[in-house]
């Protein structure tokens, strides 16, 4: 974990549990009216790892909990599996209310919320190692058209803000969505639940200090995704 001095930690953590209280008030986009309630965050604010994944689903809207249910269950496995506790992480979404129908979260329904709530949150996070799941969170972080299948498995670096005029580094991995998983079971060499087992298995070594990555994976400019003949 992090080690910040006591003042600094009271103040940051204050600092997040008001933005955490203040979204759960947000109406700023269509989906809130269609949903049961703002799902905001669960876990430990000082953890080294954030998980993100797409919007809450049905279990999620009904507890008002990010990642439970099916999906959350098959989750803690998976992290379980590589010697990760779930209250050793913090875990919140790209959106914040569940789309009609489980649908993908809209362009403009991703950039209202992460405007408003995820941006702030890393902010005052500042977690060692991000976990996106699925494309919704992927393709938001690191502003690519590209799905997770061609970039899991990277490790690639972000520079948030840092909230004092700066930025601070951050490694961030993508990795297959537990709904995904659940509907691709088979665990045979090169399936999604074989390649995401190596996946977390890299992403503990990491956090343990047992590596690091052995390089950083670079995507070319938005404006540039799926033109990599282009002169």
């Amino acid at each position: 974990m992090r080690k910040l001095p006591l003042a600094a930690e009271a103040t940051r953590r204050a600092a997040l549990q008001a933005l955490e209280l203040q979204s759960t008030g947000c109406v700023a986009c269509r989906l809130r009216p269609g949903c049961s309630g703002v799902v905001v965050a669960e876990g430990d604010p000082a953890a080294p790892l954030v998980i993100i994944g797409e919007g809450p689903g049905r279990e999620e809207d009904r507890t008002g909990r990010p990642f439970v249910g099916a999906g959350g269950a098959l989750l803690d496995r998976i992290l379980a599996s590589a010697g990760i506790a779930r209250d050793e992480t913090y875990l919140t979404n790209t959106v914040r209310c569940r789309p009609p129908g489980d649908r993908p979260p809209r362009p403009d329904e991703v950039d209202t919320c992460t405007s408003l709530w995820l941006d702030a949150q890393l902010t005052l996070l500042r977690p060692r190692v991000i976990l996106s799941l699925g494309n919704t969170a992927t393709q938001h972080l690191l502003r690519t058209g590209r799905g997770v299948a061609s970039l899991r498995g990277q490790w690639f670096a972000l520079t948030p803000d840092d909230g004092d005029g700066g930025t601070y580094r951050t490694l961030l991995m993508p990795l297959f969505h537990p709904a995904y998983l659940l509907r691709h079971p088979a665990r045979t060499p090169g399936t999604p639940k074989a390649q995401t087992w190596r996946d977390i298995r890299e992403v503990a070594a990491v956090l343990r200090g047992e590596k690091t990555p052995d390089e950083l994976a670079r995507l070319a400019p938005h404006e540039m995704d799926g033109q990599p003949g282009l002169f």
